[in-house]
């Protein structure tokens, strides 16, 4: 699905934003802008699945002051399987944890399938649908597609605190679909979502701030899919390119956005099956950091 919407994103859409100085054709984090990244705490408990053992994967450390609040919701048939922390999916050098020693993974089927195309054991029963959890917002943009029917919906919210000094933050994530290559142009594919909600952006309202250079969600027909400008190799995984009908994923993206200090504010991951309860997607989540400089809000690859 690509949902219909007008014009770039200009930072300036916040309301925070005194701080924020780009132009909206700014596609990267300042080089050297300077993050004092804390590390460790995702290598303390590895084998923590618990809802804070997924917040320290990304490097959110449970008990920490900037960690408001950690919830999953999960209307996928396979519950906890489609979440996990992990420091790499099977022996594929791309999919791999970005910082310290793990990483999050979300997805709408068993995380752990020899094959996400494969949906010889998977029938109906225990599949619940409902309609897109589409934000009202992307970027400063209402969003006015008409909303799909969905299903296998996972999320992890985390409620945050912006750290004194810090004018924003990033996360670094990696979109890997079975869905490809035979549905691209569908008109609907599964999709992952960063569902923002802060007083300062669009009034409070769901706003997804992860989105390709063309303003379209993160999916298979998304402009880092499988984009030979940005390659990643998914060989040695479940997700290369080839393996029975095929997969593929994004490589490594990073979304930026500004905030001002001492503000709250959620930040939902979300993903879905679309158009069917079967060939399912995943996404990986690492490297979350607080920023010293307000940056541009985008998403941008990285090696």
């Amino acid at each position: 699905m690509r949902v219909a919407r007008n014009g770039m994103l200009v930072a300036s859409v916040l309301s925070v934003a005194a701080a924020v100085a780009c132009s909206p054709d700014t596609r990267s984090v300042p080089e050297d802008l300077d993050t004092d990244s804390d590390t460790g705490c995702d290598c303390e408990d590895t084998d923590d699945e618990s809802v804070e053992g997924l917040a320290a994967a990304i490097n959110l450390c449970p008990g920490s002051e900037d960690l408001l609040s950690v919830s999953r919701d999960m209307t996928s048939a396979y519950g906890e399987q489609g979440f996990g922390v992990r420091s790499q999916i099977g022996e594929s050098d791309c999919l791999t944890e970005r910082q310290a020693c793990t990483m999050l993974a979300i997805a709408t089927g068993p995380l752990d399938l020899e094959n996400p195309n494969d949906i010889s054991d998977m029938g109906d029963d225990g599949h619940s649908t409902d309609l897109d959890p589409q934000p009202e917002y992307q970027g400063g943009d209402p969003t006015t597609a008409d909303l799909q029917e969905t299903c296998d919906r996972n999320q992890l919210r985390l409620g945050l605190a912006v750290p004194a000094g810090k004018q924003g933050f990033s996360f670094d994530f990696l979109f890997a679909s079975a869905e490809y290559p035979e549905f691209l142009d569908a008109g609907y594919n599964d999709t992952f979502y960063a569902i923002m909600q802060y007083d300062a952006l669009n009034g409070g309202a769901t706003t997804n701030i992860a989105f390709d250079d063309l303003d379209n969600e993160i999916e298979v027909d998304a402009d880092f899919f499988e984009n030979i400008a940005h390659p990643c190799s998914e060989d040695g995984s479940p997700w290369a390119v080839g393996i029975e009908y095929g997969a593929g994923s994004t490589g490594w993206l990073r979304t930026s956005w500004p905030v001002a200090e001492g503000d709250d504010f959620s930040l939902t991951f979300s993903i879905h099956d679309e158009g069917d309860c079967y060939f399912d997607s995943m996404v990986l989540i690492d490297n979350f950091l607080w920023l010293n400089e307000a940056p541009p809000g985008t998403t941008v690859p990285i090696e």
